[in-house]
């Protein structure tokens, strides 16, 4: 049993990697274009009124904590399957500052209606997300013992 459960270990740690990467080629792509004064693009698509002038620095600023988990996910995953080194400690770190900030955005974006309007957008985000928690109590759970 205990093969299968460090086979589904690896996985998930190289879906994170993977994610996390895509994530950060997202919000380097995202923060160009809004520098740029270009309509906010996909996946953080705006509220039928648009984005209120105050939700901008707030975007900004959960990028820039976003940017740094993603950077520390990314050495975690790259350490823990390409050297072998496993430290459960940085992904916990990483996985504890994405899941933060990915409930600060929802509850930020939610109640704008942006979810409403655009819910493929939206929910594409939770599902591709979805097992990264899992993957949060299996390194939380290694820690523990």
């Amino acid at each position: 049993m205990k093969h299968k459960n460090s086979e589904q270990l690896k996985f998930l740690i190289a879906y994170y990697g993977l994610l996390q990467s895509l994530h950060l080629l997202v919000l380097l792509q995202a923060g160009f274009l809004l520098l740029q004064d270009e309509p906010a693009p996909f996946p953080i698509l705006p509220p039928p009124g648009g984005w209120q002038e105050q939700t901008m620095p707030f975007m900004f600023g959960l990028a820039g904590m976003d940017v740094i988990g993603i950077i520390l996910g990314i050495y975690y995953s790259f350490k823990t399957l390409f050297k072998q080194e496993n430290i459960a400690l940085l992904g916990v770190l990483s996985l504890t500052i994405f899941i933060s900030g990915a409930v600060v955005f929802a509850a930020g974006t939610y109640p704008s209606g942006a979810w409403t309007a655009h819910p493929l957008s939206y929910w594409s985000m939770v599902i591709l997300f979805a097992p990264v928690p899992y993957l949060y109590i299996k390194l939380l759970q290694s820690k523990t013992k």
